[in-house]
């Protein structure tokens, strides 16, 4: 009951000088909107892409151009250091490479090497740029990606060089509108494709599929003049561990490339382990970076606190006279520093949590989440926050003696 008249004297006082109490409150709400929402980005943006990368499957390994220098390790071993001595080479993959690890290892169910280039593609009555993509029929799988109309090439159109093209669900638009597309003719670097299926849309950060048109491997190598994949990707359905898996691919595709390993092989955990590794770098950054703002944020509620100390002295004085307890007092100003704070923070959870649902309107690959545990880690610091910057006023009250106080005007 005592704590409860303590709380309704202390919501008196600050409401006394609302002006001052809503720029304090002010402070806290920027600082708080500022951290935790730049920190739901960040983790929306991590689980979004760690969702992406999970759902193509744990089961796949990506064979990319490059190595880390001078270290032993994989991709998913290395920290941060090691990976920013990861060095980008030409790419010397093939295709050979990939039927060769399809061949000989009865553990791999998929290889799809990828070789693209951005060309131009003529329709009936528009012309639009595309990634022209050569691939294998095990891509569409790889990826789940989904016909929306017509179906994908086959293998044996794949060796035999058949021109016929897929069309992701942009270009399809850009050419044909709403018009039907299949069995339609599309020219790519002079020769005549004929569409034979349609791709549904498919959203994946860092990957286009929608504006690219797909077809054999070895039609783009020759049409466009090119010689290496930009990457191969396995599928494997094994017992064995992800390691031994992942040696026995590069030793078949060792003797391809002259003895030597000139690329690297990613697994899904090592794609997650990059992820995560870059996420909290740049959170902690983002931490210490608007953490200021919550220090000036506690300034302003010491200085308010500060001001209310001096002008309620006569108050003060009147109630140490009629019986009140140093901690009544102590209690009554630590109450308000710390209702400030909470007030600010909640304020600007709900004010972050707005900007979030505005942000998700515009790129709906971010998803909504809001993590209880930041909620109430917020909360927890404001409240810590408060009674911090609530101390230096509450003792400087403590210090005022009765009788100076019952004089003072």
């Amino acid at each position: 009951m005592r704590s409860l008249r303590t709380l309704v004297i202390s919501m008196r006082g600050l409401w006394s000088y609302p002006t001052r109490t809503w720029l304090a409150v002010l402070g806290i709400t920027i600082s708080t909107l500022l951290i935790v929402f730049l920190l739901s980005v960040l983790y929306n943006f991590k689980i979004s892409l760690v969702g992406q990368v999970e759902s193509v499957g744990v089961q796949q390994i990506i064979a990319a151009p490059g190595k880390i220098l001078n270290s032993g390790k994989t991709i998913s071993q290395a920290n941060l250091s090691s990976l920013l001595s990861f060095a980008s080479v030409t790419s010397t993959l093939t295709y050979k490479d990939a039927e060769d690890v399809k061949e000989k290892l009865p553990e791999i169910t998929g290889a799809a090497p990828q070789m693209e280039t951005v060309t131009t593609v003529q329709g009936i009555s528009k012309t639009v740029e595309a990634m022209y993509t050569g691939t294998t029929p095990d891509y569409m799988n790889m990826f789940t990606l989904q016909l929306e109309e017509g179906r994908f090439f086959t293998e044996e159109e794949t060796k035999q060089e058949a021109p016929v093209i897929v069309l992701g669900q942009t270009i399809r638009q850009l050419l044909f509108e709403n018009e039907n597309s299949l069995g339609e003719k599309v020219k790519i670097k002079g020769i005549d494709f004929t569409v034979i299926g349609v791709l549904k849309e498919k959203q994946l950060i860092g990957f286009n599929f929608d504006e690219r048109v797909y077809t054999g491997y070895p039609m783009v190598s020759n049409s466009a003049n090119l010689k290496n994949a930009s990457m191969i990707f396995f599928t494997f359905q094994s017992m064995d561990s992800l390691d031994t898996i992942r040696d026995k691919i590069g030793q078949v595709m060792k003797p391809n490339h002259g003895g030597i390993i000139d690329f690297g092989l990613l697994a899904a955990d090592g794609a997650i382990h990059i992820i995560n590794t870059i996420a909290d770098l740049v959170t902690a950054i983002a931490v210490g970076i608007t953490g200021v703002s919550f220090l000036v944020g506690g300034i302003g509620i010491m200085n308010v606190m500060l001001l209310t100390v001096k002008e309620r002295t006569r108050e003060i004085g009147i109630r140490k006279a009629v019986g009140a307890r140093w901690w009544d007092i102590l209690l009554q100003f630590l109450m308000e520093a710390t209702y400030i704070s909470v007030l600010g923070c909640v304020l600007g959870l709900a004010g972050s949590y707005g900007l979030l649902r505005l942000l998700h309107s515009f790129f709906p690959v971010l998803s909504t989440k809001f993590p209880l545990e930041m909620i109430l880690w917020c909360l927890l610091f404001s409240v810590v926050l408060g009674i911090l910057f609530g101390i230096s006023p509450a003792i400087k009250a403590l210090r005022i003696k009765p009788i100076d106080a019952l004089r003072y005007e």
